[in-house]
């Protein structure tokens, strides 16, 4: 009996939300919703520029080292003796696989980048350095495996072909 009295004594005081408090928490959950998205898309877009200047670096870096020496870095048969433990490229005038992972320590050792491993990308992963049929390629991959997905891949695509058309 007593029980009775409580519970409609309760149900009185609180019949449930109105209509201005749910639109109202409806209304803050869209905002955080909309700001935590906005700001991934932030995050995003600052390491999908750092790399597109990533590969401008590379690319002064490695036009800075032919005006310089007279040779592609990695294919330079004369590094050793321009610089302190740098190891001979074959000096065909062309880049094959070996010469690719001499290519960051000629560059390196000629002080037009920071280190031998180059640095690592924010988007986590390493640049490995690969050629193709003596084309060099810059791949940024997680242990061999892509690490961008198709999105990021395209926005670097698009930003790095803009860089080359101007």
């Amino acid at each position: 009996m007593m029980y009775n009295k409580i519970r409609k004594l309760v149900r009185a005081k609180f019949d449930g939300f109105s209509l201005m408090e749910i639109s109202s928490v409806l209304l803050i959950i869209g905002i955080l919703a909309g700001g935590m998205l906005k700001g991934r898309d932030l995050i995003e877009n600052a390491q999908i520029r750092a790399v597109v200047n990533d590969v401008q670096n590379l690319q002064t870096a490695f036009e800075s080292y032919i005006s310089s020496y007279g040779a592609l870095p990695g294919d330079d048969n004369t590094a050793s003796e321009k610089f302190q433990n740098a190891s001979n490229g074959d000096g065909d005038g062309a880049c094959s696989e070996e010469d690719a992972g001499k290519i960051f320590e000629h560059l390196f050792a000629a002080g037009l980048i920071e280190s031998k491993g180059y640095k690592i990308p924010q988007t986590g992963g390493k640049y490995d350095i690969i050629v193709e049929n003596k084309d060099i390629k810059l791949r940024l991959s997680n242990n061999g495996s892509p690490l961008l997905n198709k999105k990021q891949s395209l926005a670097i695509l698009a930003k790095v072909n803009e860089m080359f058309d101007d």
